[in-house]
């Protein structure tokens, strides 16, 4: 696929081989493709070509009085919005609102919303201003385009609401729908104005200043580029210009600008070579890079550029987990199996989630080894201080940490069970546990204890919480694996493999076998037991004695899971004793009898037969 750059250059050595007469039928060949609201700016354009070239030729008084009627009426309108905008900075002019608590999403959802009228019509202000820039881009008076803009956004409206009142910015005032003009181009035109207005030595860093302002957050420069009527002067060396500044330039905005440059512009070898040297700053230009080979079906660049980007860029960043798995899939596409595994690896080194480590315990030929390793290197990983502040917030460039919670589940996935139940033990109430490890803990060792393959109701819902705290998504389970690169066999998808729930569980049935197996003795097996019991009954008479309706059928599922685990380990019946035990504790809760039947509790009612 041709970039822009690359089609342009083309299209101009073809022209200057073509006669006259090939260029009228390739003319006419174009004209009959263009749609019908295209049909006048495909006019103007060969128009504005033959103006061109007839004022080079004759100078024509026609043209240099219609260039200064112009600019007479640009000065014109730019004189009366300049006075119109001082109006509105002094307060002369403003909105008027109302505001109201607005419970639209529920009594404890409330949000403070404002009705705005506009008595001195200050949008059309605005929407003037910009249609106004507009012209300027058309007609070539970039200066006064740029300096509209930067009116534009540097006075704000004053809002009267009976009280102190507010003011608004124009990204605000949008929001509010007090402005409308069309967005997308409005930025466009700004920036192929500054563009037009600045020095070839400024522009890198005068086009970044307006990116990381925040209005242009969602703009592509290389839209910009046949936006006007004229090519952009010197563009190919402001191009080389922008990706070296951007490349020393700290920040996420930064690198979305410099993936963007590096993918739209540069031949294949000038990406690889691009990302290499800004690995430091923004690892992000790797994986950019390697979405690039992948969408095109590249895997053997994909597979070179990854293998580099994982030597050079620093493991501890989380992005090189990313990394990992796009080059994964490039040694499996390749039929390198092995490489793909130390894959799996290094993405787990890079970002000590979970799923990243399921992948390993699931899908390699033989994980153990590197399992035993990866107890190691999470006992050594640091752990996130929630009260420190983070003075790097570049997400390119967050580094792999864990949370108290997150450092207990991997412990329990690697093998170590005694800190997570210590961790649940901890726990002396029934209510409260939110952002407790308890939440997750109690699942995971529930299916620890259960001796089954199939899932029952208060398994799955166990299931289905453990794989909710541990983050784990069947699609991202996917990446890097066999799993992704076989269009072919839709049973292999996730959802044909039963989802989130049911791929987590085979995932942690296979998990059980290398780590699971000493934990079902008798004797160790049973205090994690007891103590299960203990929490789930603290859970479910806090929640039902205290009538936190919503929690009914969580309590219920909890209890269900346990006796199943009860059951799978030769107690038969528990589970129909532990949820009838609780009926009867609760006699005159109806609602979290109705959640004990749902997860499997006999229906003892009368007439129960006909209802």
């Amino acid at each position: 696929m041709l970039n822009l750059r690359e089609f342009t250059e083309l299209v101009d050595k073809l022209g200057e081989l073509m006669t006259k007469e090939e260029l009228q039928t390739a003319f006419h060949s174009l004209a009959r493709k263009v749609p019908e609201e295209k049909r006048e700016n495909f006019l103007e354009i060969l128009n504005h070509v033959r103006e061109i070239k007839d004022v080079k030729a004759e100078a024509g008084d026609v043209v240099l009085m219609a260039k200064a009627q112009d600019k007479e009426e640009i000065e014109k309108e730019y004189a009366r919005l300049q006075k119109a905008f001082e109006e509105i900075e002094e307060g002369e002019v403003g909105f008027d609102a109302q505001g109201y608590e607005d419970y639209s999403s529920g009594y404890w959802d409330s949000d403070f919303v404002y009705e705005y009228e506009d008595p001195q019509d200050i949008g059309s202000t605005y929407e003037d201003a910009a249609e106004f820039i507009g012209r300027c881009v058309n007609d070539g008076f970039y200066q006064e385009a740029q300096e509209m803009f930067d009116q534009m956004m540097e006075t704000e409206a004053f809002v009267s609401d009976g009280e102190d009142g507010f003011c608004l910015g124009l990204s605000e005032m949008m929001e509010e729908g007090l402005v409308s003009v069309d967005k997308k181009l409005l930025k466009q035109n700004v920036l192929y104005a500054v563009y037009q207005n600045t020095p070839s030595q400024d522009r890198p860093e005068e086009l970044y200043d307006y990116f990381i302002s925040g209005f242009f957050f969602d703009v592509r420069l290389e839209d910009v580029m046949s936006l006007g009527k004229e090519e952009l002067p010197g563009f190919s060396e402001f191009w080389k210009n922008w990706i070296g500044f951007l490349s020393e330039k700290r920040g996420d905005e930064a690198g979305r600008l410099l993936r963007e440059a590096v993918t739209g512009q540069g031949s294949k070898d000038e990406m690889t070579e691009a990302a290499r040297k800004a690995a430091g700053l923004h690892p992000s230009l790797f994986l950019g890079v390697l979405e690039y080979f992948e969408e095109n079906g590249e895997f053997e660049r994909l597979l070179v550029a990854g293998k580099e980007a994982l030597e050079i860029i620093d493991k501890k960043y989380i992005l090189r987990s990313q990394i990992a798995l796009k080059t994964a899939r490039a040694a499996l596409e390749r039929g390198d199996v092995d490489f793909a595994e130390l894959c799996w690896q290094k993405a787990f080194e890079s970002s000590s989630s979970p799923v990243n480590y399921l992948r390993i315990a699931g899908e390699s030929r033989d994980g153990k080894s590197f399992c035993r390793e990866a107890a190691r290197f999470v006992e050594e990983l640091n752990l996130e201080d929630p009260g420190e502040y983070s003075r790097d917030s570049v997400k390119e460039l967050a580094v792999n940490r864990l949370s108290k919670n997150e450092k207990l589940q991997m412990e329990f996935l690697t093998g170590n069970f005694e800190g997570p139940m210590a961790a649940c033990r901890q726990v002396k109430e029934g209510l409260g546990w939110s952002a407790k490890f308890v939440k997750c803990g109690i699942p995971l060792f529930l299916l620890l204890l259960l001796r089954a393959d199939t899932l029952g109701k208060g398994g799955c819902y166990a299931a289905k919480e453990a794989a909710f705290h541990l983050g784990f998504r069947a699609e991202e389970y996917d990446k890097g694996t066999i799993h992704q690169i076989l269009p072919g066999k839709p049973s292999e998808k996730s959802e044909d493999r039963g989802g989130d729930v049911q791929v987590f569980w085979k995932c942690f049935c296979r998990w059980k076998e290398n780590h699971g197996a000493s934990e079902t003795e008798e004797g160790m097996a049973g205090r994690h037991l007891a103590y299960l019991e203990k929490l789930v009954d603290m859970r479910v008479k806090a929640i039902i004695s205290g009538q936190h309706r919503a929690h009914y059928g969580s309590v219920a599922a909890l209890a269900a899971a346990l006796g199943e685990v009860k059951e799978s380990r030769g107690d038969y019946g528990a589970k129909n004793r532990l949820l009838l035990g609780y009926r009867e504790m609760f006699p005159r809760h109806s609602s979290f009898h109705e959640e004990l039947r749902r997860y499997g509790m006999p229906d003892t009612r009368k007439n129960a037969r006909r209802r």
